[in-house]
């Protein structure tokens, strides 16, 4: 009785085997997760007072990140236009490494145009058609992730000059923004970019400079 027992149950997977191989070869692929978009938009003040915005949209599709920046800046003094920038840039990351950075400018009507593109063995700048070859990585000081902390230089995302610069974390701090006290990481750039940034969770939510006249010019993260 067992041994016939044995041999049905064989002959039962012996017959399932195939339709299992067969509904499994079948089987619909798994298709590759939906590229996901985070959007942070910065309100840029002059003393107090709004001059414009820096619109950032951080595309993430698999190991590939492309950052979009929109950034537009009118200063209105005694109901006229004194400066005006508008700039537009795409930077590009794969498996957390910088691939690179295309950006074009008027900043107030001198206009820019900026390529930079890292290969295995070197970094190509061209600034305003001008090509220069370096012989390391240098980021744009672009600043919408933590990646400047530990840079000794950086290029101007504008104009594309490079810039030698030291940054020094100043510990953490308490700020006000948007009616709230929040704890923010405070770090400093000083050389020939001077900046100083807070940040949250590794996303700077404060960006703080002063302008060619004196006045404090803010990019605080909306909520």
């Amino acid at each position: 009785m067992l041994k016939t027992f044995t041999l049905v149950l064989g002959i039962f997977f012996l017959g399932l085997t195939p339709a299992l191989a067969k509904e499994k070869a079948h089987a619909p692929a798994v298709a590759p997760p939906e590229p996901t978009t985070t959007q942070r938009v910065f309100d840029i003040t002059r003393d107090g007072k709004k001059i414009g915005t820096d619109i950032i949209d951080i595309v993430k599709d698999g190991k590939t990140t492309t950052v979009n920046f929109t950034t537009h800046i009118s200063v209105v003094i005694m109901f006229m236009e004194a400066y005006r920038l508008d700039h537009t840039a795409v930077e590009t990351w794969n498996d957390g490494k910088f691939v690179s950075y295309t950006a074009q400018t008027n900043d107030n009507g001198k206009k820019h145009t900026i390529s930079a593109t890292l290969t295995d063995k070197k970094f190509d700048l061209t600034v305003d058609g001008k090509d220069q070859e370096l012989p390391q990585l240098v980021l744009p000081a672009t600043l919408w992730n933590t990646d400047f902390i530990s840079a000794t230089e950086l290029f101007d995302p504008d104009k594309g000059t490079l810039l030698s610069v030291e940054v020094k974390d100043l510990g953490e701090q308490a700020i006000r923004q948007h009616g709230n006290t929040i704890q923010a990481e405070h770090y400093r750039i000083s050389g020939d970019l001077k900046r100083d940034i807070w940040v949250v969770n590794d996303i700077p939510v404060r960006i703080k400079l002063l302008g060619s006249d004196g006045s404090k010019i803010v990019s605080d993260l909306r909520e």
